[in-house]
């Protein structure tokens, strides 16, 4: 098992090269930011990371929901009280604090401090609108990766082959597409990585950009 910290998502994976440079030269690597649309690969990514990795970790989470066995060992704690998190927020605690489909997460600071204090790579998988807020409060330290999904014609024979239906595919298309688009438009120094390959080239991939920055 992994470093105790925590927080992620799901995925399809990648890795062509666009991003900042100057973020990306820092040898202050502490903290990897994973983002990308649903099916792109990021859970899948970093639980192989760890496996290969067992000092690697990530940084942890907090949610009101229960655990999903999708979830990754130790990247929540769960069934936290909205009390707690009105209590975060007053106190000043909190980097964030979302609500997503009814449930609620939070990441506070002295999580991240805790974290920075490690002597390894740790890992958070991150919606957009948090990415910037973590690259303002330790710059330099983390390095935000962004997983693209492959090209369409390929979307289409995975989601596919995986028993979605045509409307299903279609959306996620365009979620796709949105997410992307989004990204590279939004001014955060993504390191942009692209799912064309199997799952192993694409963690053997992300472990090469690590490994260079560490």
């Amino acid at each position: 098992m992994g470093t105790r910290f925590g927080i992620f998502n799901c995925g399809f994976f990648v890795v062509s090269i666009l991003s900042s440079k100057n973020i990306w030269e820092s040898k202050e690597l502490k903290i990897v930011t994973v983002t990308g649309p649903n099916g792109a690969g990021k859970t899948t990514i970093v639980e192989e990371l760890i496996k290969r990795h067992p000092e690697w970790g990530m940084v942890l989470s907090w949610t009101s929901r229960e655990i999903r066995n999708t979830d990754l060992p130790d990247e929540y704690e769960y069934n936290v009280s909205k009390k707690r998190f009105l209590r975060w927020r007053k106190e000043g605690k909190d980097l964030w604090i979302v609500s997503e489909h009814g449930n609620m997460y939070a990441t506070l600071k002295d999580d991240v401090d805790e974290a920075l204090a490690v002597k390894a790579v740790l890992f958070m998988q991150l919606l957009p609108a948090s990415v910037p807020n973590i690259l303002a409060y330790v710059p330099d330290r983390v390095k935000p990766i962004f997983i693209v999904p492959p090209d369409e014609e390929e979307m289409r024979r995975r989601l596919a082959k995986r028993g979605e239906s045509p409307e299903q595919i279609e959306r996620r298309i365009a979620d796709c597409k949105n997410w992307e688009e989004e990204a590279r438009e939004s001014g955060t120094p993504y390191k942009f990585v692209r799912n064309d390959g199997t799952i192993e080239e694409m963690v053997e991939k992300v472990e090469g950009i690590i490994n260079q920055n560490l």
